[in-house]
């Protein structure tokens, strides 16, 4: 699922690079079922970031080919890069450590939405952040999910870095990132 996740996050979050070096990809977020059922997200950027975002596309609308890299997949109904769900943070917006409802981002931030804002079942999901560490180069912040893996949590459980892991997991391999 790992693979699957950070390729498939890469596809959308691909579409806004400019060329030349990538900058680096952390994993600096997790997600969760709240006690309310509605899916959490906790971001750890390395001080501040930029670009927040969250895409929502139908799950099989990309396939690994045989060198495990993610193309798109010819049976699939949805067209390839075709987000259903959407939400971006609006320019000129620094974002902490924070941790919100993923279809409910701080209100300062002023957020576009189109789409549905819940989770769907047979899609899948990034968020997305950019942000730079003091004296050194750029980094993507990034988080590949779906509704099936957020379903199979169990309590106490987050998904982070391709796989369900403890918050504690997450905390401390986040921290030490930065």
């Amino acid at each position: 699922m790992r693979r699957r996740s950070s390729a498939a996050v890469g596809v959308p979050a691909g579409l806004g690079l400019l060329s030349g070096c990538s900058p680096a990809s952390l994993s600096l977020a997790a997600v969760w079922l709240g006690t309310d059922g509605q899916p959490v997200v906790a971001v750890r950027p390395c001080g501040r970031a930029t670009h927040l975002s969250l895409a929502g596309w139908a799950e099989d609308a990309y396939i690994e080919d045989k060198s495990g890299e993610m193309v798109p997949n010819p049976s699939s109904t949805a067209s390839p890069g075709q987000v259903n769900t959407r939400w971006w943070v609006g320019s000129g917006v620094e974002i902490a450590r924070t941790t919100f409802p993923l279809f409910s981002p701080p209100s300062v931030w002023h957020t576009q939405k189109t789409g549905p804002q819940r989770l769907l079942p047979g899609r899948s999901y990034s968020l997305h952040f950019v942000g730079a560490r003091r004296g050194r180069h750029p980094y993507d912040g990034y988080l590949g999910f779906s509704a099936a893996g957020l379903a199979s949590l169990r309590p106490g459980q987050v998904w982070a870095d391709g796989r369900a892991m403890s918050l504690g997991e997450f905390e401390k391999p986040a921290e030490d990132s930065c």
